[in-house]
């Protein structure tokens, strides 16, 4: 995704710098599960997470030194709760490639898991301040909360709108909010903005799975690495689904290929032309711009590192759903309106 370096531009040189710890890392620790772990590093991810951590610090008094151990355990925590999800979910793929569970096995998967979150663990003990580690388990806690509700009650399609909102900031919102505070935490930030940049990056999480949830339904093959239509393949409800169970004249259809086994890929074609015909990609669209615009409410006003905070706006419009400098995060499945 080539325009996210362009997002990224004031903090390339350190995520590079990032990029060679986590590899160093999770090539020295533990065989036979350094192949797997170090497999999961390399497959694709964007590192939106430390990213996030990194970009936070940069808007205060930044030494790379002191955010680094932060970075890499938010991102460790990250692909720790993919890799489980993937067991639980017995899912086939992950970014493209074949997921760990598949390429290895479930107990490899659940044991390559549970060393990253150790990683996590392990890089926190470099600082001082046991917060930084409170903050981190809080929203790892909720993560696997969030994991739970979904497993448990995954076959009740009668979700509300505020169960799902829920689940999302527990899945999503809260890593990433906890990315940003203790970015500016580690940077000496005022408790007020410490807040201010959680908040920034809770929303820009609920912006940002929403718009990943539409891009399940309007991506191309090609820029999601696997079929459309995989949330209802595994009939998880997200936001446009639950819209087209409430507002779609054919819902009974949509309700039955949820609960089906194994769907044909037909039938998923034809539940996404339900979906798109009901009118909750738009709708879902404008919850994730809402989002995305509370987001940019909640940044600090950065005099230190003006280049810093224009990244986080510019991300929170791109990964909301606008269209920057010609592009969309949710690619070419729907014509985005935007200032370039």
């Amino acid at each position: 995704m080539p325009l996210l370096g362009d997002i990224l531009d004031p903090i390339k040189d350190d995520l590079q710098r990032l990029e060679e710890e986590l590899n160093e890392l999770v090539n020295s620790n533990l065989e036979p599960l350094t192949g797997s772990s170090s497999y999961l590093l390399n497959s694709g991810g964007k590192r939106l997470r430390p990213a996030l951590v990194l970009l936070s610090g940069k808007l205060f008094d930044y030494k790379f030194e002191k955010v680094k151990p932060l970075a890499i355990a938010v991102e460790f925590v990250h692909m720790a709760s993919l890799v489980h999800d993937d067991v639980i979910d017995d899912s086939r793929f992950r970014r493209g490639s074949e997921a760990v569970n598949y390429k290895w096995s479930n107990k490899v998967a659940v044991l390559s898991g549970d060393l990253l979150y150790t990683f996590a663990a392990s890089s926190l003990t470099k600082l001082e301040d046991s917060k930084y580690l409170k903050h981190l388990l809080e929203a790892a806690l909720e993560m696997t909360r969030g994991q739970a509700n979904q497993t448990i009650n995954g076959d009740d399609y009668r979700l509300s709108f505020e169960e799902y909102m829920k689940r999302i900031r527990q899945k999503t919102g809260l890593l990433m909010g906890k990315s940003c505070l203790l970015g500016a935490k580690a940077t000496g930030a005022r408790k007020e903005n410490q807040k201010k940049m959680e908040n920034y990056g809770l929303n820009l999480g609920l912006s940002f799975q929403i718009a990943d949830d539409l891009k399940d339904l309007i991506g191309s093959k090609e820029e999601l690495g696997k079929e459309p239509g995989n949330d209802l393949k595994e009939g998880t409800l997200t936001l446009p689904i639950m819209i087209a169970l409430e507002e779609s004249p054919r819902s009974e259809i949509l309700r039955n290929l949820l609960k089906k086994e194994g769907p044909e890929r037909e039938e998923l074609e034809k539940g996404i032309k339900i979906i798109k015909g009901s009118g909750a990609i738009e709708e879902s669209l404008e919850y994730s711009k809402k989002f995305a615009d509370k987001a940019r409410e909640a940044l600090p006003v950065a005099l230190q590192n003006p280049y810093a905070e224009n990244a986080l706006r510019v991300a929170a419009r791109f990964f909301g759903g606008e269209e920057v400098k010609g592009r969309t995060y949710l690619g070419r499945g729907l014509p985005v309106q935007g200032s370039t």
